[in-house]
């Protein structure tokens, strides 16, 4: 029984959405043809997909507010878990920008690496939430993935990103207690905010020195490289520059406990968001960024619902669930009327006339004389009529 009115098998439909969130619509097509033996237009390859995306929403729509009113235990208990959140931007039908925020999620351990003579923090087990929404209300929908992977279980939950404040409350919702870390490559980027302003850009005075603070602000006390910043400061203080370099010191001055480096290399931990930015290129951008795409707004967060499915090894039960929902709209259970039940009927009680009736229909079937079937008028049609008379 197809989900879309009969047209096609489940299947075949399955197909399509698959095939129509992993690539171009026309791409998508031409694949089905080729596979499957389905010719149809992007049109309706696109209609198809973003209908049983919108389904898998709202689907999560429904799990996160069930997760809020029940707030069962999870089943998965990771020992260090790493989470990740970061924007990236995509292009509407409009020609604006909009938001898709990511979060992706990790355990994390540390090894030797043989060829770096070191230990490393390595992380694996990868997998990602994104959706365009305000900020309150992704943190609200990333429940349903914060609890699929037990990271209310973890006993160590570090969070790596860029400081801002959107960010922290989502942090707040989910894990206060998670240590929080400035991404490195991010804090590098106000030393050269700084570096650039005071040396020039791309001139030999500018890498010496932003090669030494940046080894200085990986392996000592934030302080020192943060005063320095300062004494800078006061040796150029009429810079045109001025505000840039007064605005990048005091963001790694107000954040002294999310880089301190030597500390969480010390505790090894995690001080790279570089999983959030892969996430941006596996989950949306090679999806949604490809040449001269533009998305109608409405079609941003089933599409995103289907990549994560994909991305995160969940397609087999994500599909389930949509063809689930989809055969229950259609084609919904109803609920029997209840019967009126009076002193004379009762559902348990059974009469001698009830018995008796039941005895001579049991006495009727057993009198009846059967044909054996290589007699059997309906099997045999042909055979001669007196072969069939009792």
């Amino acid at each position: 029984m197809g989900l879309l009115h009969g047209a096609y098998t489940p299947q075949v439909q399955e197909a399509m959405t698959r095939l129509g969130s992993r690539m171009s619509y026309g791409e998508a097509c031409e694949e089905l043809g080729r596979l499957w033996k389905v010719k149809l237009s992007a049109g309706s390859l696109r209609q198809a997909t973003l209908r049983h995306g919108s389904v898998a929403d709202s689907l999560i729509q429904e799990r996160v507010a069930q997760l809020e009113a029940t707030s069962p235990e999870a089943t998965a208990q990771p020992e260090q878990m790493v989470m990740c959140i970061d924007g990236a931007m995509v292009q509407v039908t409009s020609g604006e920008w909009r938001e898709v925020k990511t979060m992706a999620l990790g355990e994390f351990e540390p090894y030797w690496d043989a060829k770096e003579r070191q230990v490393v923090t390595r992380t694996s087990q990868l997998s990602y939430f994104s959706r365009v929404d305000t900020a309150e209300n992704f943190s609200r929908s990333a429940l349903v993935e914060w609890q699929r992977r037990g990271g209310d279980n973890a006993h160590t939950v570090v969070a790596v990103q860029d400081g801002a404040a959107w960010i922290q409350g989502v942090i707040d919702h989910h894990c206060p207690r998670a240590t929080r870390v400035i991404d490195f490559a991010h804090a590098q980027g106000y030393l050269a905010v700084v570096g650039r302003a005071v040396y020039g850009a791309e001139t030999d005075a500018f890498r010496q020195w932003y090669g030494r603070v940046s080894r200085q602000l990986g392996h000592q006390p934030p302080q020192r490289t943060v005063g320095e910043l300062r004494l800078l400061q006061r040796q150029h203080p009429d810079h045109p520059q001025a505000t840039e370099i007064e605005t990048a010191i005091r963001y790694l001055e107000n954040r002294l406990s999310m880089i301190d480096y030597p500390h969480f290399r010390r505790q090894q931990l995690p001080i790279g968001s570089g999983i959030v930015e892969s996430g941006h290129k596996v989950v949306m951008q090679k999806r949604m960024k490809q040449a001269g795409m533009r998305w109608a707004e409405t079609s941003l967060n089933p599409m995103l619902t289907l990549r994560t499915a994909l991305c995160n090894q969940t397609w087999n039960q994500t599909w389930q669930e949509i063809e689930a929902r989809v055969r229950h709209d259609r084609f919904p259970i109803r609920a029997q009327p209840k019967r009126r039940l009076t002193k004379a009927s009762k559902p348990d009680t059974v009469t001698d006339a009830d018995c008796r009736r039941l005895t001579g229909l049991a006495e009727r079937i057993a009198a009846r004389k059967r044909q054996p079937w290589p007699n059997h008028r309906w099997v045999f049609p042909l055979r001669a009529n007196h072969l069939h008379q009792k």
